[in-house]
């Protein structure tokens, strides 16, 4: 199992002297929109850090929607080329599709059309990762960030019956948490599962309590899950916590 944390670029030297395999940035690290001559610094900038960026994401800004009468295929296509291709570049190996703004359905527009146009966003966006030799994965939110897909079953049905558009699934500990979902959930859904994300209670750094962390390192375990675990969490003070998370992390896992 590799180990990572959810940081901003200028914060991957503290969590590479904290022992972390890799960091997971926000997309707009690798600046998307801008033109490669005006993204390089940052690119290299990244590229010369202690550990890589083997995930991504906050995919799609919510001045991009997947959804609704503004969407715009091309306009995505060329965001997530760009994306992509800089992504590739630094080493990254999964993007997490989150993104609560960009798929948030209308409330004007009927929930059938809607998941079609979210299905179509879905199928360009997997297939522009696979041209990179990226994985997608696609995430559950809880309600107060996203009114669609908000479970790990709702995201892994998603996925399987439109003909996997959208890619793989991922699975957010604190998002299950505050759901309720059961942990059997994460079962159904393992045969898509490629991305996990984790925290403890209020967002908190894992170890400082709250959620059923060890369960649900059990349930991965038992289905066999052996890739990342990214802490997505707030710090109070990201030097001095982040090597105790590490270490709690990896004694969970053990």
């Amino acid at each position: 199992m590799r180990f990572g944390v959810c940081v901003a670029p200028e914060q991957i030297d503290s969590i590479a002297r904290a022992g972390f395999d890799y960091c997971e940035l926000p997309a707009r690290a690798v600046l998307p929109m801008e033109d490669d001559r005006t993204a390089m610094p940052a690119l290299r900038a990244i590229a010369a850090a202690p550990i890589r960026p083997e995930a991504f994401n906050v995919l799609v800004p919510a001045t991009l929607p997947l959804v609704g009468p503004h969407a715009d295929l091309a306009a995505l296509r060329g965001y997530l080329r760009s994306a992509f291709q800089r992504m590739a570049w630094l080493g990254a190996s999964v993007v997490v599709l989150g993104s609560g703004a960009a798929r948030q359905i209308p409330d004007s527009m009927e929930r059938a059309a809607a998941l079609d146009q979210l299905a179509d966003a879905l199928a360009l966006a997997g297939d522009e990762a696979g041209r990179a030799g990226i994985t997608l994965a696609l995430e559950h939110l809880n309600r107060g960030e996203s009114n669609v897909f908000n479970s790990v079953a709702e995201s892994y049905s998603s996925t399987r019956d439109r003909g996997r558009a959208g890619g793989q699934s991922a699975a957010d500990l604190p998002h299950i948490a505050l759901k309720r979902d059961p942990f059997d959930s994460v079962i159904t859904a393992a045969p898509l599962l490629v991305h996990v994300h984790v925290a403890d209670g209020g967002r908190k750094a894992p170890g400082k309590g709250g959620y059923d962390y060890a369960g649900f390192m059990a349930v991965l375990h038992q289905v066999g899950y052996d890739a990342r675990i990214s802490a997505e969490c707030s710090w109070d003070d990201l030097d001095a916590e982040a090597p105790a998370a590490l270490a709690f992390m990896r004694e969970q896992w053990a």
